[in-house]
């Protein structure tokens, strides 16, 4: 008799072992984050919209261009600045997804570097021999070398008597033109490359777009406002440093980066306005709804601080009376650096692979 007791409280025992499991296992599969659905989502509603904007806008700035060389005048001029920076506002928005097509063919690089160098750039008109695919003329073509020659205080006069000042002009437009149009059609190919690849590897599609999020967002706070107000130079302010000198919407141009990395966080496209899963998703999906209130609330303070500005950057670095204003603004872009670089990576098991040297 005691046997048979035995016997049915361990078959007893190992049944509610199984069941207890098997409930474990169904509650872990109903949890499990759906990455291959936000990448999709981001791909979908983010990255190609953006990718749509910019050739228009890009393909935009072509036409008017061609129509002011044909008729040189003010009016005309303003199109060609209207379209340039339509272009580098949605620019914005595209420049955080740098692996796949974007990077294979340096298209961060040759759209967006800056500061340019105005002296290479007169030199290379001048000498009317240059070759802008050159690694040595990064700083000389792009978006940033459009501000300084549509921008510069000779502009004007420059475009409607110097032939050699506009041909490079056109041929800055129409590299970024011919390289806009060969990030699109790789991308049709590439979109379903990204949306399976949700490992976190080092070499998965997952992997690098939280690298890349991440690396974007540390570029805003370094080079857009660290650098030019002093941050990496003992104090020193670097005037010269600042993205698109000579326009004066450096500010612009930091907000529109900062709604989109905060959009893209909360899988939200800007362009059209849908959204779907994105890194918040999957931080309160893990538990880590308090990390996610403070990167959002983090972001909100940022872009308020950024909007707080009604003079361009160079103009608040220049005024004593605005230090301490630049200075709360970079603070706040330094402390969500440990938010999503530390703290998100961390919760989604994502090494950082990238090489950064200001000591975040």
């Amino acid at each position: 008799m005691l046997k048979r007791s035995v016997g049915f409280v361990l078959m007893l025992s190992v049944g509610l072992l199984f069941s207890c499991k098997d409930k474990k296992d169904k509650d872990s599969e109903e949890n499990e984050f759906n990455k291959a659905e936000m990448l999709t989502n981001v791909s979908a509603n983010i990255i190609l919209p953006s990718l749509t904007q910019f050739d228009a806008e890009i393909s935009d700035l072509k036409s008017s261009f061609v129509n002011f060389k044909n008729a040189p005048t003010q009016a005309n001029l303003d199109e060609v600045k209207m379209n340039w920076k339509a272009s580098y506002l949605t620019w914005q928005t595209l420049k955080i997804f740098d692996f796949g097509p974007i990077r294979d063919i340096g298209f961060k690089s040759s759209t967006g570097t800056y500061p340019v160098d105005p002296a290479k750039i007169e030199s290379n008109i001048n000498s009317g021999s240059y070759n802008l695919a050159a690694i040595s003329n990064l700083d000389a073509i792009g978006l940033n070398a459009l501000d300084y020659l549509f921008y510069n205080s000779n502009a004007l006069a420059e475009l409607q008597n110097n032939a050699a000042y506009v041909e490079y002009a056109e041929k800055v437009i129409q590299k970024l033109y011919n390289e806009t149009q060969s990030v699109v059609n790789a991308w049709s190919s590439y979109k379903s490359t990204f949306n399976e690849s949700t490992g976190t590897s080092s070499t998965s599609a997952f992997s690098e777009f939280v690298n890349e999020f991440n690396r974007d967002y540390e570029l805003a706070k370094t080079a857009k406002i660290g650098i030019p107000i002093g941050k990496a130079n003992l104090g020193l302010s670097n005037p010269e440093y600042v993205e698109a000198r000579y326009s004066g919407i450096s500010f612009d141009l930091l907000i529109e980066s900062i709604k989109a990395l905060k959009a893209t966080y909360n899988g939200k496209g800007l362009i059209n306005g849908k959204s779907g899963l994105g890194f918040s998703d999957y931080l309160v999906n893990l538990e880590k709804t308090s990390l996610d209130n403070t990167i959002n609330n983090k972001f909100d303070i940022i872009l308020s601080k950024a909007e707080g500005f009604s003079m361009t950057l160079e103009e608040a670095i220049n005024d004593p009376s605005m230090e301490n204003q630049l200075d709360e603004l970079y603070l706040h872009l330094q402390q969500q650096v440990v938010n999503i670089k530390t703290d998100m990576t961390a919760a989604f098991g994502v090494l950082i692979t990238y090489q950064d040297n200001d000591g975040d």
